[in-house]
Formats: structure tokens, sequence, C-alpha cells
């Protein structure tokens, strides 16, 4: 978090805010941001917004604390489940088997301009600058734990409240050991 503190404060953005209020794109399309975290497709949206910057936008994974490497990035996405009460459950499975196999990760990351699901795969979605761009990041990339408890986690969102907590002024340790409280108790109860 010392770290993020001071990447934060290079920029004069809200430090209580998220990528939705405002719309982060909206904010780039004004044309008076240098750069922004986002996927790739979201160029598209500020070009979009603004025609003007079309052409203008390049790609780089997001810094490391030094220049070999690239800063430790999230890994992940949308979650694909079967519901238990499903009476089609060998059906579903069927579908969660074929989008997260090497064909359908591969047209959907052509599609949607992100990284597919293995490392491995990246390199037949790099033709993209900004997918390239991602991919790199990915390789220092780490997913949240393998739980079915996760979705527990993030409907409160604890990470997000520890680094809003920290950039606004609470102590880092006391913001993240009410993190890690609200992550156990989630893990642990699913709740």
């Amino acid at each position: 978090m010392d770290f993020y503190k001071k990447l934060q404060a290079l920029g004069d953005g809200p430090k209580d805010s998220d990528e939705a209020k405002p719309q982060q794109t909206d904010v780039v399309a004004g044309g008076k941001v240098a750069q922004f975290i986002a996927v790739p497709g979201a160029a598209k949206l500020v070009t979009k917004a603004n025609p003007e910057l079309e052409g203008k936008i390049g790609f780089f994974p997001i810094p490391g604390k030094t220049a070999d490497k690239p800063g430790a990035v999230f890994t992940g996405g949308s979650d694909l489940i079967i519901p238990m009460a499903s009476s089609r459950q060998d059906g579903a499975y069927e579908v969660v088997k074929a989008l997260a196999g090497e064909k359908w990760q591969v047209e959907l990351a052509k599609a949607m301009n992100y990284v597919p699901n293995r490392k491995s795969l990246a390199k037949e979605v790099g033709g993209d600058p900004g997918t390239a761009a991602m991919a790199v990041g990915a390789a220092n990339g780490h997913a949240t734990p393998n739980s079915p408890n996760w979705a527990a986690v993030e409907a409160r969102n604890p990470i997000k409240e520890f680094q809003t907590a920290v950039l606004t002024g609470a102590d880092p340790r006391a913001a993240a050991a009410k993190a890690d409280e609200v992550i156990t108790q989630a893990l642990n109860s699913g709740k």
C-alpha cells in the first residue's frame, strides 16, 4: 500500500471513488488524462466518446517497482458456475467446459481484447497492442484464492475498502487487519 499511495499521489484523482464514479473512460475522453489503468477494450470506449483521440492511445503493462518487471496485477474474470438447483447440470457443464477451453478462450479474447485464461494462449491474441501489453502484465499476475466462498468476499469488496481507507488517511496496518478479518470470515462462512 505504501507503493500504491505513492502512485496515487502522482495524480489528483479522487481517493474515495472507483472507475465507475465517474466513468473513467468519460474522464479520459476529456483529453486531459495522461494515463489510466484499464482493460484494452476501454480504449475503444474512450475513442468512441472522443474520436479526436483515435490513434493517440498507447498501451503498457502496469509498471513495477523496477524497470525489469511489471507490477503485480489481478488475473481473473467472470465466474462460470452451475447452480446446484439446475435441472440441466450436464448441459451446463458442457457450456462451462467449452467457454473455459482453448478454442473459446482464444475467440473470446480476440473479440473482447483480453488475455485468455492460460498464459500459454496469450500469444494467440498478441496482435492487438493492448492485449499484448496486458499479457506482459499477466505474467506477473495473481488470482484470487480457489475457494467456493470467494463470491462472498467479492460481494463486499473489502480490498477496495482497505485501499480507500489507506488512501484517505487510515493507518495501513489497522485497515489491513480489518480487511483480513472480513476476508477470513467470508472465506470461512460463505457469507
